[in-house]
């Protein structure tokens, strides 16, 4: 995986759970939010979205929180929410990044912020 990957990686837990902070929604709905948000930098394929929705339900940091008959697909959509766990682990995250975006800031200056 090459370095930006792994920076995008890092960053799109906290995004998600970010959305997911502001109102409940189902996969597809979390994808085009990012991707339109950040002008496309974080364009998350399925193969990278729900490994990850399912990392963070795993963890309790979400939750599937109704299942409805998606319009003409035939199958369920699953939207999803933030647990107290996840608010928690959210305001951890964004305390973190607010550190590391200062002390990037900080030590290459502003022409890269």
């Amino acid at each position: 995986m090459d370095n930006k990957a792994q920076f995008l990686k890092g960053c799109a837990r906290t995004l998600v759970l970010d959305l997911l902070r502001q109102r409940s929604m189902y996969g597809y709905e979390i994808a085009s939010a990012l991707s339109e948000k950040s002008d496309g930098i974080f364009a998350l394929g399925q193969g990278t979205l729900y490994p990850l929705l399912y990392s963070l339900e795993s963890k309790g940091l979400i939750r599937v929180c109704r299942e409805v008959d998606a319009p003409g697909a035939g199958r369920k959509r699953c939207y999803y929410e933030l647990t107290k766990s996840g608010h928690r682990e959210l305001e951890n995250n964004l305390l973190t990044w607010r550190e590391i975006a200062r002390g990037m800031s900080l030590v290459l200056g502003s022409q890269y912020v």
